[in-house]
């Protein structure tokens, strides 16, 4: 599967080498010097990236022990499958459960082994560089916000070929991300939780694709802006990167699609009498997109039973028009409509089209389940890609409008470009250092988690026991970690299973071996009917959505969210009692427990650990003790 990833990016490099050779004398071409202002706006845009790990870093000092600060939750669940690629595992793999496709033991399809591309483009370095995971998301808050900003200032640049304004253009679209999408302060102020800042930056996913969405859209202008020679150059380049996009990131790839429908659509109507020579570009993408969705269908027809249950799929008809991403867009298209009647811009000019569609985008993509009747997590869209769409719309039609009508050359107030790229950045530094005590306290906690997770792979190597475990019905030695934040990130640092962690409704497991390993962790961390009953009914309780499921505890998961009443609390509350009264030594035997993790606060009750299992002395590392555990004769 690497080959495949290689060889696409290859071909796509290739295809836009071959036509920018052919395309000299297009006007769209910049200059090496025009590039400085992306540049600075590159640097701008990393420095605000870098504040959560040179915080970290300060913090931290001689005591760090190599974690990444996290943008999001979710990047410790991409980390510990890039380690397992790094460590040498197959494309199917689960880092949690520990288990591998081989020929005794086939794995379905995941959601991580189907979006490959950007997993393997940070293993395969990685690998080769010698470095972890962990390492490598570092490197990424680096890259991705100077490749990033690069490609929307390419973008802005060919279709207002103002270097300036796509450079300030690049810094606003990327500081107002979160703003764009409700996030960041906006969020905290309306709901109280889940602060998010440059959404973008969650690694890997859609941080390292973010940029080819961009560069997709950038080529697919070049295909419709050069000569017929050059055109069929850049589309193929177009497909290629949008077929890249594909097995990166659904959210990324559905709206690039989406827009792409936006754009021909508009291009259309605009040149009815043009149709044959621009028809060549838009079918040479979309026959390469679907040469690629023949293999994606292949891959999701072998997906997991449990990929549909934890992605939330819902099934619903309902309209959504009221997103943060649609109100900007509604703006910029009727904008563009009074300057259309006022005879202010020329609706047909190809930058036009261009901005329109950027405004457009939106609509399609939150309200595609009017026809196909399914809406899958709109969120991601709206923190993720839409907000930036939408962004770049406006900044485009913007220029337009100022420039007046054809194009004509009014003297641009680059003084005004400033002081927005000066207020946007001011606005991304207050979004970023606001949290900072939240940020110290979670640098503090992953740090030292990442300690005693680097000590328990150093102790399963010296000790042999991957060895003995690997031909048991747990593949890897497993683990019982009390803390289950520490269970997210342990498999970043230590290439062990998990008896059980926040994540395991969303893999591949047995029927039923979601609840016993749920209803065992409650179990052996000493979790009785009253606090089981005070947890059940927390906002955002970790519990409740092992329980229910995340949807029905984080409201953004769904669109039709189902608040959780008291008599199905009263009813796993019930079930939970039933299933510890009748816990027996054949249940202790199915998942034998190799260590355990525990704060050392003391706060846990293991006396139904020590009824199964015998512990050694334990060993303190940092804020944990770490115990290796036998089951009793």
């Amino acid at each position: 599967m690497p080959v495949y990833v290689i060889s696409g990016i290859a071909l796509t490099f290739l295809a836009a080498w071959l036509c920018r050779r052919g395309d000299q004398r297009s006007m769209n071409s910049l200059k090496t010097k025009e590039w400085k202002f992306a540049v600075w706006g590159a640097v701008a845009v990393t420095l605000l990236s870098l504040y959560p790990q040179l915080l970290m870093w300060g913090v931290r000092g001689r005591e760090w022990n190599g974690a990444y600060a996290e943008f999001h939750g979710d990047e410790w669940v991409y980390s510990s499958y890039v380690q397992a690629l790094i460590d040498g595992r197959p494309r199917r793999n689960d880092p949690y459960t520990g288990r591998d496709d081989l020929p005794h033991r086939p794995q379905p399809e995941s959601l991580f082994s189907i979006q490959f591309v950007p997993a393997y483009l940070i293993a395969l370095p990685a690998r080769f560089l010698g470095i972890s995971s962990s390492t490598a998301f570092i490197a990424l808050a680096f890259l991705v916000p100077i490749f990033g900003s690069l490609a929307i200032f390419w973008l802005i640049a060919n279709l207002t070929r103002d270097h300036r304004l796509a450079a300030a253009g690049s810094v606003m679209v990327l500081s107002f991300g979160a703003l764009a999408a409700g996030g960041g302060i906006i969020h905290v102020i309306s709901s109280g939780f889940q602060y998010t800042f440059l959404p973008f930056l969650r690694r890997f996913d859609p941080a390292l694709p973010f940029p080819l969405f961009f560069v997709f859209c950038t080529f697919t202008w070049k295909s419709l802006s050069t000569d017929r020679q050059a055109a069929f150059g850049w589309a193929v380049a177009a497909g290629l990167t949008l077929d890249m996009l594909i097995f990166s990131y659904f959210f990324l790839w559905t709206s690039a699609l989406a827009w792409l429908v936006c754009l021909a659509f508009l291009w259309f109507v605009a040149h009815p009498r043009q149709l044959w020579r621009f028809a060549g570009s838009f079918g040479t993408i979309v026959l390469l997109v679907f040469v690629a969705l023949v293999p994606y269908g292949i891959l999701l027809t072998r997906r997991s039973l449990t990929m549909d249950s934890g992605q939330k799929l819902t099934v619903s008809h309902a309209p959504d028009f009221y997103r943060i991403p649609e109100l900007i867009g509604f703006a910029v298209i009727a904008v563009m409509i009074w300057s259309v009647v006022r005879g202010r811009i020329n609706w047909r000019a190809p930058e036009s089209l261009f901005a329109a569609s950027f405004a457009l985008a939106p609509f399609v993509v939150f309200n595609q389940q009017v026809i196909t009747g399914y809406s899958l997590q709109p969120f991601h869209y709206e923190s993720f890609i839409a907000n930036y769409v939408a962004l770049v719309g406006a900044a485009i039609a913007g220029v337009i409008l100022w420039r007046g009508p054809e194009g004509e050359k009014r003297p641009i107030r680059y003084r005004v470009a400033a002081r927005l790229v000066f207020i946007a950045i001011w606005w991304a530094v207050i979004e970023i250092t606001a949290p900072t005590k939240v940020l110290i306290r979670e640098s503090q906690f992953t740090d030292r988690a990442a300690a005693v997770c680097m000590r328990l792979r150093q102790l399963s190597n010296a000790n042999g026991s991957f060895a003995k475990t690997s031909a048991g019905p747990d593949p890897r030695p497993l683990v019982l970690a009390g803390d289950n934040k520490l269970s997210l990130i342990l498999p970043t640092f230590a290439p062990l299973a998990l008896l059980w962690a926040p994540n395991f409704d969303f893999l591949n497991l047995e029927p039923g071996e979601s609840r016993e390993r749920f209803h065992k962790y409650l179990y052996y961390t000493g979790t009785d009917s009253n606090l089981y009953i005070k947890e059940l009914g927390q906002p955002m309780s970790v519990l409740a959505a092992a329980a229910f499921g995340h949807e029905r505890v984080i409201p953004d998961l769904s669109v039709r969210p189902k608040v959780i009443t008291s008599d199905e609390i009263a009813r796993e509350v019930e079930s939970y009692e039933a299933y510890v009264a009748s816990f027996t030594r054949e249940r202790a035997s199915q998942h034998i427990l190799s260590y355990l993790i525990v704060p050392v606060d003391g706060a846990l009750d293991l006396s139904n650990v020590d009824r199964w299992y015998q512990r050694d002395q334990g060993e303190q590392v940092g804020n944990y003790t770490l115990y290796r555990v036998q089951l009793r004769p």
